[in-house]
């Protein structure tokens, strides 16, 4: 549950980052600050610290790869909600090894429905599924394949007929 409120934090300080241009360090301080300070006993810090200032130093990136799987669609058109959440959970399937990336397209998904639509939740789902796929198939496919993994598969599948 410490997650799920944390990356929803994680969210509307990243939404409010495409209005202000505030610093991550900035963002959690307004928050914390209006928001008093016995929040932050229920929000995991360093994930929160982790998500904000890695979107902002390879927003780049990960904007280039959002726009790469929008189908007649272009960034600008986004609402900042919807672009927010797509950068969040981008973030999390590229750059965080421990959260799978199918929780990361689920909770992004739940967010878009309660901050955004219902119809944006199926295309955040279908974007994020199109990136969490091609991504980390494009990254695996520099990793060399072990042949004799290949071969024992067959058999298992053979075993099982």
């Amino acid at each position: 549950m410490m997650r799920k409120r944390t990356r929803e934090i994680a969210m509307e300080l990243l939404y409010q980052s495409t209005m202000n241009h505030k610093t991550p360090e900035e963002l959690m301080d307004d928050y914390f600050e209006d928001n008093q300070d016995d929040l932050r006993e229920d929000t995991d810090m360093d994930y929160l610290e982790d998500v904000l200032t890695g979107v902002e130093s390879h927003k780049e990136q990960i904007d280039r790869i959002i726009e790469k799987y929008l189908v007649k669609w272009k960034l600008p058109r986004l609402s900042k909600i919807n672009l927010s959440i797509l950068r969040l959970a981008t973030y999390e399937i590229l750059f965080i090894e421990n959260i799978p990336n199918n929780v990361s397209i689920f909770e992004a998904v739940d967010m878009t429905k309660k901050y955004s639509d219902d119809t944006s939740g199926s295309f955040v789902n279908g974007v994020l599924d199109k990136i969490a796929h091609m991504e980390t198939r494009n990254s695996m496919e520099s990793v060399p394949e072990n042949e004799n993994m290949e071969e024992s598969e067959t058999e298992e599948e053979l075993d099982e007929k």
